[in-house]
């Protein structure tokens, strides 16, 4: 083995035992710290001694007093407008377009006001397709119209011109060959009495003849053109011309109302293109719709570039001077809350400043809970802030302070110090050596204090004592006063 690899396998080996070494000697300080520990806090209890037996007593006193419920709460408008996507889907992906731009969240805008530009290129193109649609559909739709009303004008033309020309020329022929025979067989008749003298031959008398039988049989044709015409040729160029006005009707009909549709289909990209362009339908402060799942993470996240729904709200425009508190009250303390209480509110972002509200809306009906949260059943409530400042923002956290009983002076004792006993309510109060039982009567309580009722309870003065754990003291009390003995 060369020499220089032969050091550095030296040195690897020799790394080992200093890390073993010092892993060892970390546990043995931790358990020598520990050891240590455990003996402070043996030789602190041993030397405590037992603890005192001696009742513990507070003074009974008269002063305001208030039941105030706290909860804690979001700020959110009474009168939100949403912003919804107005493109629709063009395609089976369900997304209709995606964002190109939009104003900054927290921006303060104005009814009208510009908010979104959505991508138009697709519908761009698709209206260039479309308009050269709509185009070769009129002017197929300008010819149908021209067939259809050359047959209008040639039924016209027909019934009201040529069929009359053709009788009145018909007429004049029936006229002219009438005349012609009656002039023929009157010089037929001439020649008829000449041949009688012998004046003409035979021959002469043939040939008048033949004219009279010829001018006959043009009258009678005359005659027959006229019947054709008025029983056979007018009334099928009649129907003939009244059947191409319908048809070339119903072909204009139908091409006007391709054309209708092609418009139609334009006008739907042009209403979509005009709606790639949104602005705010009333004044308000824009909140981004960002979507966030169960588990705190963000489904959908309004930005550029974000392919969006039809239908998809985008945006929240709070109305500023419309907001409320959205908060929710636990189960024992619903039914202490009423519309139209008074509410203190405090917003974590505005410090100490304390705004004013009253209870607006508490729900008859407990949210609906799932595996998470607890068992105590929660109603949710609506707190109207009473002039909001301009810098109060939804989605904020606000504390709502809930003012359920307030008395400018009342008689007083801490919440412990009320021992409850066959249904009544009794204060051990210390008289000198002594203690005394002494029945009360509740009118309010909060989280500290009980405001006694002086008019039912059994006379208590103020700066008197009494005693804040009667139940270790049990003993005490008079046990005459109990209906039932004290076990």
């Amino acid at each position: 083995m060369p020499a220089h690899h032969w050091h550095v396998g030296v040195r690897r080996w020799a790394y080992r035992p200093r890390r073993g070494i010092a892993l060892a000697t970390l546990v043995v300080i931790l358990l020598i710290v520990t050891a240590i520990a455990i003996s402070v806090w043996l030789t602190l209890r041993s030397s405590a001694g037992p603890a005192t037996d001696k009742p513990i007593v507070h003074e009974v006193i008269r002063g305001p007093y208030e039941f105030v419920v706290i909860e804690k709460g979001e700020v959110e408008s009474a009168n939100n407008a949403e912003v919804r996507c107005g493109v629709r889907a063009r395609t089976g992906s369900g997304t209709s377009t995606s964002i190109v731009k939009l104003v900054p969240e927290g921006t303060w805008v104005k009814k009208g006001d510009w908010l979104i530009t959505f991508d138009s290129s697709t519908l761009e193109q698709e209206r260039r397709t479309q308009q050269i649609a709509v185009n070769s559909r009129q002017a197929t739709m300008i010819q149908a119209k021209a067939a259809y009303e050359t047959a209008v004008k040639s039924l016209a033309e027909y019934s009201e011109g040529t069929s009359g020309a053709q009788a009145k020329t018909i007429d004049n022929e029936i006229v002219t060959a009438s005349q012609d025979l009656h002039k023929i067989e009157l010089s037929y008749d001439s020649t008829k009495r000449q041949a009688a003298r012998g004046s003409v031959t035979v021959l002469q008398l043939d040939g008048e003849k033949f004219r009279k039988d010829a001018a006959r049989n043009d009258l009678d044709l005359a005659r027959r053109k006229m019947t054709a015409l008025e029983a056979y040729s007018k009334p099928k160029m009649l129907t003939q011309l009244s059947s191409d006005v319908k048809a070339r009707e119903v072909t204009y009909r139908n091409e006007q109302a391709s054309y209708d549709e092609e418009i139609s289909k334009l006008k739907e990209i042009d209403d979509q293109i005009a709606k790639c362009q949104v602005y705010a339908p009333q004044d308000g402060q824009v909140v981004y719709a960002n979507l966030v799942d169960h588990h705190g993470s963000r489904e959908f996240v309004v930005e550029a570039g974000a392919m969006v729904r039809e239908r998809q709200i985008l945006l929240n425009l709070p109305d500023p001077k419309r907001m409320q508190i959205r908060t929710e009250i636990v189960e024992t303390r619903v039914n202490l809350i009423h519309e139209g209480q008074p509410v203190a509110i405090r917003i974590e972002a505005m410090g100490d400043r304390e705004l004013q509200g009253k209870v607006k809306k508490v729900n008859k009906y407990a949210d609906p809970s799932d595996f998470w949260t607890s068992s105590s059943k929660q109603f949710g409530a609506l707190v109207e802030v009473i002039d909001p400042p301009q810098e109060l923002r939804v989605g904020l956290t606000a504390e709502v302070r809930i003012l359920v009983d307030q008395l400018d002076s009342a008689l007083q004792v801490p919440v412990q110090a009320v021992y409850e006993r066959d249904g009544k309510t009794y204060c051990l109060v210390q008289r000198g050596k002594n203690w005394d039982t002494r029945m009360v009567v509740i009118r309010s309580t909060n989280d500290r204090m009980v405001a006694l009722d002086e008019t039912e309870s059994e006379a208590i003065q103020p700066g008197e004592m009494v005693v804040v754990n009667p139940r270790e003291h049990v003993e005490k009390f008079d046990a005459s006063r109990f209906s039932t003995p004290q076990s």
